[in-house]
């Protein structure tokens, strides 16, 4: 018969209870909650900037290509286009703009189709004027 002897090993190890497990986890999640939502401000805010700039350059190409006739740029560096686009859209249906239709169509409030249909056929019909970068293939 043989005799076995099982040895234990001690190791000094704090137990935690669940809810003390639970506030450590609730203040590491808060910690990096904090580190990433000041890094994510930090980046909006960098966006902004750039797209600030994008927007200003943007306004100069459209600028000096709408002066130049220019409909289209090819772009050696990077085998692309820059293409100059001009679309068409009706404006907004605010208040400001629903108020001023229906202060010259109507004289009394009746005839709901009507009015839509008025409204419908007389928004105002803006043109956007861009540039847009095309790819080569």
């Amino acid at each position: 018969m043989q005799h076995e002897t099982a040895t234990t090993a001690t190791t000094a190890t704090t137990i935690t209870t669940p809810q003390e497990n639970e506030m450590m986890n609730l203040t590491h999640s808060i910690v990096e909650w904090r580190h990433l939502r000041d890094e994510t401000a930090e980046l909006r805010q960098q966006a902004r900037e750039k797209t600030k700039k994008m927007k200003a350059l943007e306004e100069v190409i459209l600028r000096i290509m709408k002066n130049h006739n220019i409909g289209a740029l090819d772009l050696k560096s990077s085998g692309g286009r820059v293409l100059f686009k001009k679309q068409k859209r009706q404006a907004g249906l605010g208040q400001k703009n629903m108020l001023k239709l229906m202060t010259d169509h109507l004289q009394s409030e009746e005839k709901a189709k009507e009015l839509m249909n008025y409204i419908q056929e007389h928004r105002e019909v803006l043109t956007k004027e861009s540039i847009h970068y095309e790819k080569a293939e």
